[in-house]
């Protein structure tokens, strides 16, 4: 029986960052996602964040 994906911590915010003109999210989970207000805000601007460097190129 395999091995069932262990559930991402509805506590922890994504990380993405700016790369070469994109907004990439490292091992983002496959299922719809689960987030407490504090981590789906956090991850939001951070994207936000991400997305603006991403224009300018950092």
């Amino acid at each position: 029986m395999p091995d069932k994906p262990v559930p991402s911590d509805p506590t922890k915010p994504m990380s993405p960052r700016a790369v070469d003109g994109a907004v990439v999210v490292k091992d983002p989970p496959e299922a719809a996602m689960d987030l407490t207000a504090d981590a789906a805000e956090i991850s939001g601007l951070r994207l936000i964040d991400a997305a603006d460097k991403a224009r300018k190129r950092f």
